[in-house]
């Protein structure tokens, strides 16, 4: 009898362990620890929605319509409170008033401290610097922000990119006549502006960190005097207004990280 038992026993831990090794793996999911990153644009004229070819009021009565308003940003990078960098994609962004936002893809969970970013292009790909310089032609990607633009960002004469490009004209009787054009194309490497916010907030994997650039076009006009200073290249005589108006665009741009998504927080 204990013959049996023993052997109905050993049989009964053998099916025992058969099924167990037949049950099914179960995977644990991966733990999402990827922050997206966007940067949202906001172009205003004052309190008006800014769009290029509409007409605009200057606190001096001069009317401004803009036929141009692109510009470049470089090397978007989130640091951490220790003062480790997360560069961000892609590199180079160009930015036109349609354009809502970009997308700058991931870090990893943490502590975002700072939001640095280029209005410009980065002295070593900005072809003045010459051996580790680019220009349009070297792009085969037709959608390369570096490769060739239809506003014609780069300056073939000057090797070189050009970092704001803003156009249109003014009409100072306020009579419906445009009587002038301007024109701002501002580069070379002394002309960009680098940019850092604090953001100083913790993200977890799955969150998005919204970060907010705005540009109040009415303001790049403060102090500027519209019946004289209408032109710059960037150089020769024409190089000190276009810091000037460097530092106007500047001034008119603000960036800030976006409270739950909401523009106007």
């Amino acid at each position: 009898m204990k013959v049996k038992i023993l052997g109905l026993l050993a049989l009964t831990l053998a099916f025992s362990s058969s099924c167990k090794e037949d049950d099914p793996v179960v995977s644990t999911p991966a733990e999402n620890k990827n922050v997206q990153v966007n940067l949202n644009y906001d172009f205003n004229f004052g309190n008006q929605d800014f769009a290029l070819n509409t007409e605009y009021t200057l606190d001096n009565g001069y009317k401004v319509r803009y036929s141009l308003a692109t510009f470049y940003l470089s090397k978007p990078v989130i640091m951490d409170d220790a003062g480790g960098m997360s560069p961000l994609s892609p590199e180079y962004l160009i930015v036109r008033p349609d354009v809502a936002m970009s997308d700058l893809g991931f870090i990893q969970e943490g502590h975002a401290h700072m939001f640095n970013i280029s209005v410009g292009v980065d002295s070593a790909s900005n072809t003045e610097d010459g051996s580790t310089g680019v220009q349009p032609t070297d792009f085969s990607d037709p959608t390369h922000p570096l490769g060739p633009q239809p506003e014609g960002m780069y300056w073939s004469w000057a090797s070189g990119y050009i970092f704001v490009k803003i156009e249109g004209e003014v009409d100072y009787e306020g009579d419906g006549t445009y009587d002038q054009v301007f024109k701002y194309h501002l580069g070379t490497n002394e002309f960009r502006k680098d940019r850092s916010t604090m953001v100083h907030t913790d993200v977890l994997g799955g969150e998005t960190l919204n970060m907010l650039l705005a540009i109040d076009y009415k303001a790049f006009f403060n102090g500027v005097d519209l019946s004289t200073e209408i032109l710059s290249m960037s150089m020769g005589e024409g190089r000190a207004l276009g810091i000037k108006m460097m530092d106007q665009f500047d001034q008119a741009m603000t960036i800030s990280k976006m409270e739950n998504g909401n523009k106007n927080s």
